[in-house]
């Protein structure tokens, strides 16, 4: 049987790191997406390689849709057709949500 994909945005940190190690754990390869700029997802895959998790890691801008075109396209180019997509990639501007109005909603940034 082979091993099925999952892919999660934002998976290196808070619920998506714990997400990311339940997938793995359960037998799927894990491919998470991390923010262009992120400049610590070497130390980060270390990190889970010392912890017995092999993770495949993307940049991916979840803001910009050719970002996440090409990103998709390279995790079904490295490891196969993606089973499972968990989309917990989140963006907020910096205020609680009573604060938000319409518009902060609707643009995500």
């Amino acid at each position: 049987m082979k091993e099925r994909v999952a892919l999660i945005t934002g998976g290196m940190g808070g619920l998506g790191e714990t997400i990311s190690t339940k997938m793995a754990s359960a037998g799927y390869k894990v491919a998470v997406t991390y923010s262009p700029s992120n400049k610590s997802f070497v130390q980060w895959l270390s990190k889970m390689e010392q912890q017995g998790f092999k993770f495949h890691a993307y940049p991916c801008d979840v803001t910009d849709f050719d970002s996440c075109k090409k990103c998709v396209a390279s995790v079904v180019s490295d490891l196969g057709p993606v089973d499972i997509l968990v989309n917990n990639a989140g963006i907020t501007k910096d205020m609680t949500f009573q604060k938000m109005a319409k518009a902060d909603w609707v643009s995500g940034i």
